[in-house]
């Protein structure tokens, strides 16, 4: 029996192959797109899955001083862990991780300098996580001062080979020579620790760093708690650990430290804080994406379903002569089930080869490597959603089509039932509210993004590169040579040189309220900057003067503040504050002047107060460089000769600060793409949905618009008659949609400070594509239709 449905099945799909192109070319669709959403989320999910359980980060937080707010890090001061492990039995072990953004390594006797991911850590550091090593003692490699474990990919990189224990490489800003005594696996993509050079703690000490703070928020500790450790209990007790041992500070300073832990598999989607190791994702958007996933089945299987039941009329007398001939109604459904599983069969495959091809660009556009998982579970998986796809999208129309009575299929008498209908007619229009659910979501996606790219910022990026100096401790001298000589160029207007560039986070830092030591503190965020910066960007003082060469005394006793900063310290308007007492370091000054808020770091962070202080040498990271109009290969090749020139040992890069500033929105800009591409999937799954409807309502009326021509009737009134049912469809799907729509995006918007109104004719322009779209998809059923001979309509039916 089972082969004989088999035999059937196959001829079935041969003898009607634009129906099963259709057909298979709808699940296909869909089965791939939720493949690849299930891959990403899987990626997501099990983000640091490969580490053991029981680890958690550490995060510092202080409390500001008079009501300043609350700041909370993913890092904590680098002795911080040591006391916790002392003075809690919970604690396991502690690791602590140094990074150092953008380090330059080389190999000694080579001209090839790289950026690479660097961090010092503690020497247990490969006995708490698993790291693999293919060569080297783990348990050793990090007890001497100046040893290095590097990643399989760099020895390739640098040696050609893994085998190199016993070879050195070196940080040239800091002359500090490496010897290599371990490699280890690459560390996986789906980890928030992606060093590829870890060198000893040790070490750190040789570069006078000083490991006994409380303050120094740079060190990212990690505790490995016992197992039976209640976490939310521990977290209790270590919430207040510096009162303990610096209370003199805190009571001195104002600012109270807190302490708190993350577990480590919950930080790329949970944790958001300052001074993370890298951008983390969103639960959210992971879980919207899976929803996304699911539904883009659900309309699969609907479309199936609908393109089965419009065949119904060319199946009908095939079932009534095998009910004739003795067939019982579950062999029927039992044969239509198998056709329905074959279709699905033959989806998957072609599903799981169209993803496996199509993987290689998908990772490249997501910044991923995603890959099939090669377990039992993933392969159990794709046959349960072969299961599942298959009962789903078989089920009704084989009960339905099972279901025919064979005495009115012989005699013509077929019909279709009321209740057979409106189930199909509400599978579309589920369908098509799903799909003006996503347009709506894309569009209002799209708006926001293009609001943050052209909201005012508050200065001028346009047409400025900036340059990352990274001179290590050079004299100041070199800074301002490199400046004064690029200036000289014709290609551009003006250079400047600060801590940091607009789109980079800027530090914190304190100033008193006076001069006098017990004055109280504020913190604020920080700005070195030398006199150009403020006319480079077009920033606009609302209240006093820039820093200027003309007055000596403002590179020790000047200070700029934002509006914000002003009003966090108190003063109600601009020009209270001109002339405010201000003590920042060893610095005792004056404020000069008041800037407008601008948003330095980004329109997706609030604006934070901020003072600007003239540059030291040690507080210059970036060459800011104003280009004048004109070609800019040519002017990147005047700066680039003038930089080599000056600094033949240095590595010269540069980035366009309009489009390292657009970088900053890659989250939502990579939210929008998914999110585009799988509402155009829904609407073609959609499509394929309507079009079976189509054909199904042509079959059924057939007779209907043979008469009707016959009587009169022109071509144009019966394709709007035709067409009229089916907007109609569409039009219910958007009173249902909208609705939903806008409540999730005002709930997406509510999480930016941000944004503008959301415009309601978006939700209209959602409509009106998805009706558009419907148009085209059964216009061809309808003209078909509505052109027929009349004569052969009245006969045939």
């Amino acid at each position: 029996m089972l082969k004989n449905y088999l035999f059937i099945s196959f001829r079935l799909v041969r003898k009607n192959k634009a129906y099963s192109l259709l057909n298979i070319l709808g699940l296909t669709l869909g089965i791939t797109c939720a493949l690849i959403i299930f891959l990403f989320v899987h990626d997501e999910l099990t983000y640091d899955m490969s580490q053991p359980e029981n680890i958690y980060r550490l995060n510092a937080a202080y409390h500001l001083p008079n009501g300043g707010g609350f700041e909370e890090y993913a890092a904590s001061g680098p002795v911080v862990g040591e006391m916790i492990s002392k003075d809690f039995p919970e604690v396991e072990q502690v690791v602590r991780f140094r990074k150092f953004d953008d380090a330059v390594m080389e190999r000694p006797g080579s001209v090839e300098r790289e950026y690479e991911k660097i961090a010092a850590a503690d020497s247990n550091v490969f006995n708490v996580f698993n790291f693999p090593f293919l060569a080297g003692d783990p348990t050793t490699a990090l007890l001497e001062p100046m040893s290095l474990v590097i990643s399989k990919r760099m020895a390739e990189k640098y040696f050609k080979r893994i085998d190199v224990i016993g070879e050195t490489l070196r940080l040239p800003e800091d002359t500090i020579v490496f010897k290599i005594t371990g490699v280890m696996e690459n560390p996986p993509a789906n980890t928030h620790l992606k060093f590829d050079f870890i060198f000893s703690f040790e070490t750190l000490k040789r570069m006078h760093y000083h490991l006994d703070s409380w303050w120094n928020y740079s060190f990212h500790t990690y505790l490995k708690l016992k197992p039976s450790t209640d976490a939310a209990a521990f977290e209790d007790k270590v919430r207040f650990i510096s009162r303990k041992y610096i209370p003199d500070q805190e009571d001195g300073s104002g600012y109270k430290q807190e302490y708190g832990i993350t577990p480590l598999n919950r930080i790329h989607l949970y944790s958001n804080l300052r001074t993370e190791l890298e951008p983390n994702s969103k639960a959210s958007y992971v879980y919207i994406f899976l929803v996304i996933g699911i539904f883009i089945l659900i309309i699969a299987c609907i479309n199936f379903m609908n393109m089965a039941t419009a065949r119904a009329a060319t199946r009908a007398k095939e079932i009534g002569l095998r009910k004739v001939a003795g067939a019982f109604r579950t062999q029927l459904i039992s044969q239509f089930l198998g056709e329905s599983f074959l279709m699905t069969a033959i989806a998957v495959v072609l599903s799981i080869l169209v993803a496996a091809l199509g993987l290689p660009f998908i990772n490249e556009f997501l910044g991923k490597d995603l890959a099939f998982i090669s377990t039992k579970t993933f392969w159990l998986g794709i046959l349960m959603i072969t299961v599942a796809v298959g009962i789903l999208a078989g089920t009704y129309p084989s009960v339905f089509l099972s279901g025919f009575r064979p005495i009115d299929v012989l005699k013509g008498n077929f019909r279709t039932s009321s209740q057979g209908n409106i189930l199909r007619r509400s599978l579309v229009i589920f369908q098509f509210g799903i799909s003006i659910f996503l347009i709506s979501g894309t569009l209002i996606v799209h708006n926001h993004l293009d609001f943050l790219r052209h909201v005012s910022l508050g200065f001028d990026k346009e047409r400025i590169l900036y340059i990352p100096t990274r001179f290590g401790n050079r004299a100041e001298k070199d800074f301002k040579l490199l400046k004064e000589e690029i200036e000289k160029s014709a290609s551009v207007v003006k250079a400047t040189l600060s801590s940091r560039v607009p789109g980079r986070e800027m530090g914190n830092n304190v100033v008193r309220l006076g001069w006098d030591e017990s004055a109280a503190w504020s913190d604020m965020r920080f700005l070195a900057v030398d006199h150009d910066f403020a006319e480079l960007y077009n920033l606009d003082i609302l209240a006093g003067r820039d820093f200027d060469e003309a007055f000596p005394s403002d590179e020790n006793e000047a200070f700029l503040v934002n509006e914000s900063g002003m009003r966090r310290l108190g003063w109600k308007d601009s020009k209270e504050a001109i002339g405010q007492k201000l003590k920042w370091q060893d610095r005792n000054g004056y404020v000069i002047g008041v800037i407008k808020d601008f948003h330095f770091m980004s329109a997706n962070v609030a604006i934070e107060p901020f003072i600007m202080v003239m540059n030291k040498p040690w507080s210059v990271g970036y060459l800011s460089v104003k280009l004048a109009p004109g070609n800019l290969e040519e002017a990147i090749h005047q700066i680039k000769k003038i930089f080599t020139e000056n600094l033949p040992d240095k590595i010269f890069e540069y980035s366009f600060l309009d489009q390292e500033f657009d970088r900053q929105y890659k989250t939502e800009e990579r939210f929008m793409s998914i999110f585009t591409f799988f509402a155009g999937v829904a609407i073609a799954i959609a499509c394929f949905g309507l079009y079976g409807l189509a054909m199904f309502i042509a079959e059924i009326k057939f007779k209907e618009i043979g008469i009707r021509k016959v009587l009169g009737a022109s071509s144009g009134g019966l394709v709007l008659l035709m067409t009229t049912d089916f907007i109609k469809l569409v039009l219910i799907a958007f009173v249902f949609a909208a609705p939903l729509a806008i409540w999730s995006m005002t709930q997406w918007l509510s999480s930016f400070p941000y944004k503008e109104q959301m415009n309601p004719i978006l939700f209209l322009v959602a409509g009106a594509i998805s009706v558009l779209i419907a148009l085209m998809t059964v216009a061809y059923q309808s003209v078909k239709a509505s052109l027929a001979n009349p004569v052969d309509s009245i006969r045939n039916s």
